[in-house]
């Protein structure tokens, strides 16, 4: 019990202490209380006072602030005004002050900068005056100096622009031509740099200062330097040509001239070595392939009333208009296109450095204008010239108008590329005279059909050897043939109207199908004549036979060499098959029309007289050597032929006459049988081998 007192009495003790503790941190946190608050009051009356102060300071500044900002906006104003006197000012002295250095031109001390500097201050002057003061003397003033300074401008452009422009040598143009083949037309005009860098630059500034201006009569100086230079640098490299050909036409005859010696060189000698591109020397050389073979004959004058085979001593003499164009004209034009190509593109690529966009095409086809028409009128011409031979039925002409039809079909979609944006009129040019030698191919191949089925009147050879005539038109035929390709597209375009059935024949051989089919009708008309011909002409069946037997092989012949055969096959799949029984149908007639009176005295009947053994002995005898005499005069040129042809008149006699023979010889039908038997079998084996030999 005692305990438990002593435990109360402490437990109240600390009671107490803790009590006296919170009483004391109680009037310590009253007493901050009150200094605090103390504090905040005076905080705020000092606030409230600056808060007045400001509000006093604000009611006195903002009539100063207001003032100063007007004064402000009243000086920016005032210098703004000074920099327009003075700007307007100096427009008032602006003549005086360039009037030296506009009239001492471009050229002068102050070069092209300081002139076009001169030139912008007169602009902006003159501008200002026709916007502020139209009426005023110092318009006029500045109107007249900057005329001045225009026309020194325009001028300074033409003199550099003519004194700079040199025409393309023809030898750099032919090198362009032979190595340029695979360039594109961004690269290509690269090789002609025909303006130094340093006048590119000036001529570019005047052009660049002009346009931005709206002044534009440089490029019509512009157009007319440069087309004549263009001009002069197509002519020279065509007058090259015919220099170095010795000129492109003949005035006495219209045979073309086997030659075709690299005339595309720059000269015959010394740059024997310089090509054209490979793809138009392809073409000029399968031309000289054509022609060379084509002279051979009698001015490949195909018509059927050219067959005589005297020679002509003269030739009546042409005009130089109506020379038929040869193959030297042709290479040469062939090369006037490639080079009008080549310097368009070159142009095309100067106009560009110099001119805006918006003007290019226009320039440009300015230009070139001139030299298209010389290309065109010589393209014009060749075809006219072309006509003019057909119609004397001269048909080697069209042995040119396909190459040329060949090499510019190829051109013609680089050309067109090259001449963009140009006028109609202007990238029409190349494709009227495609359209016009097209025409004159066409006509051409038309002339000549007719011609060959038309044809009556002229003699056959007496020795029934091969026509001129089917020589001739062979000739020509085997020559189209390496044209294959561009005279079916000539035929195809202007004389086949029916051609859904050449599709289902051969789609990819469209045009090579087409002239097969020109040359079976050809072939046809041609086989036509000789038939009516040869009634005519021959009386004898033996050498009328033998005519259309020589001829028909001929054919065949000419029709295997070369590639005509494989043409007709596509137009007429059975057409060598006919031929070689047209060819054993003439030789059957041959042979058995030879022999037939021979063969009649070698009847044998029974019981025959010995009369009558003698009157067929020296009848056979007699017709015989009346046979023999004439087939040596006959002609058989292919070997073959002739060997095939002598065998099988043995064969078709010497048996026949070596049974009668061996059966009456031994009987005493004469007292002398030498005078009746005059030939043994091997005697009469011996003659027929001397048919067609006039030697024997």
């Amino acid at each position: 019990m005692h305990a438990t007192r002593a435990d109360t009495s402490e437990r109240r003790f600390e009671i107490q202490c803790k009590l006296e503790s919170e009483i004391a941190a109680l009037e310590a946190l009253k007493e901050a209380e009150e200094r605090s608050r103390r504090l905040t009051s005076g905080v705020v009356g000092i606030l409230s006072s600056l808060e007045d102060r400001l509000a006093t300071l604000r009611r006195t500044i903002l009539p100063v602030y207001n003032e100063t900002g007007n004064l402000q906006a009243q000086q920016h104003n005032i210098e703004r005004t000074l920099s327009v006197l003075d700007h307007a000012i100096g427009y008032y002295g602006v003549c005086q002050e360039v009037e030296a250095v506009v009239r001492a031109e471009p050229s002068g001390p102050g070069g092209l900068d300081g002139f076009l500097e001169a030139m912008n201050r007169l602009y902006n002057a003159q501008r200002y005056f026709q916007k502020n003061n139209p009426s005023s003397v110092e318009l006029q003033n500045v109107t007249g100096l900057f005329s001045i300074g225009l026309e020194s401008l325009y001028a300074e452009f033409h003199d550099i622009l003519n004194r700079q422009s040199r025409p393309i040598l023809p030898i750099v143009l032919l090198d362009l031509i032979g190595s340029d083949e695979d360039t594109s037309s961004e690269d290509a005009p690269q090789s002609l740099c025909q303006l130094p860098e340093s006048v590119m630059s000036d001529l570019l500034k005047i052009a660049g200062w002009l346009e931005e201006r709206g002044h534009r009569r440089h490029t019509k100086m512009y157009a007319s330097v440069r087309s004549a230079i263009f001009l002069r640098s197509l002519l020279l490299l065509k007058e090259h040509q015919r220099s170095a050909s010795g000129g492109s036409t003949h005035g006495g005859s219209p045979m073309p001239r086997a030659k075709f010696a690299n005339r595309h060189s720059l000269d015959g000698q010394e740059n024997a070595g310089r090509k054209a591109s490979r793809r138009l020397q392809h073409a000029l050389d399968k031309a000289n392939r054509m022609l060379l073979k084509a002279s051979q004959t009698t001015r490949l004058n195909l018509a059927l009333n050219s067959v005589s085979r005297k020679p002509t001593l003269q030739l009546a003499p042409y005009s130089m208009e109506d020379a038929a164009p040869d193959e030297q004209e042709m290479e040469n034009y062939l090369l006037l296109a490639a080079g009008l190509h080549k310097l368009i593109q070159a142009e095309r690529a100067l106009v560009a450095k110099i001119l805006p966009t918006s003007l290019q095409a226009q320039v440009l086809e300015a230009t070139v204008r001139d030299a298209m028409d010389l290309v065109a009128h010589d393209g014009d011409s060749i075809a006219t010239r072309a006509k003019r031979c057909i119609t004397r039925r001269d048909f080697s002409a069209v042995l040119v108008v396909f190459p040329i039809l060949k090499h510019l079909g190829e051109l013609k979609p680089d050309l067109e590329r090259t001449v963009e944006g140009c006028d109609y009129a202007l990238r029409s040019k190349f494709a009227s005279v495609l359209d016009t030698l097209h025409t004159t191919g066409a006509k051409a191949l038309e002339e000549f059909a007719e011609c060959v089925r038309n044809e009556s009147g002229a003699g056959l050879p007496k020795d029934g050897t091969v026509a001129e005539g089917t020589s001739n038109v062979l000739v020509f035929l085997e020559q189209l043939a390496e044209y294959a390709d561009m005279a079916g597209a000539v035929l195809r375009r202007n004389l086949f109207t029916d051609q859904s059935t050449l599709y289902s024949k051969d789609p990819e051989n469209v045009h090579k199908t087409v002239l097969g089919v020109y040359v079976k009708k050809v072939l046809a008309q041609l086989n036509l004549a000789l038939v009516s011909k040869s009634d005519a002409s021959y009386s004898d069946l033996a050498l009328r036979a033998l005519f259309r037997l020589n001829n028909h092989n001929y054919v065949v012949n000419a029709l295997c060499r070369s590639s005509l055969m494989e043409l007709l096959l596509l137009a007429e799949p059975s057409a060598e098959q006919t031929y070689h029984d047209l060819l054993r149908k003439d030789k059957n007639n041959y042979v058995t029309t030879t022999f037939a009176k021979a063969r009649s005295y070698l009847a044998d009947e029974p019981d025959l007289a010995a009369k009558t053994l003698k009157e067929k002995f020296l009848g056979f005898a007699r017709e015989l050597e009346e046979v023999a005499k004439c087939q040596r005069s006959y002609s058989v040129p292919d070997r073959c032929l002739r060997e095939e042809l002598r065998k099988e008149l043995q064969e078709a006699i010497v048996p026949l006459y070596t049974a009668f023979h061996n059966k009456y010889r031994g009987t005493s039908f004469s007292k002398n049988p030498a005078k009746y038997i005059k030939y043994t079998p091997d005697q009469i084996s011996a003659l027929i081998n001397t048919f067609f030999d006039t030697a024997a």
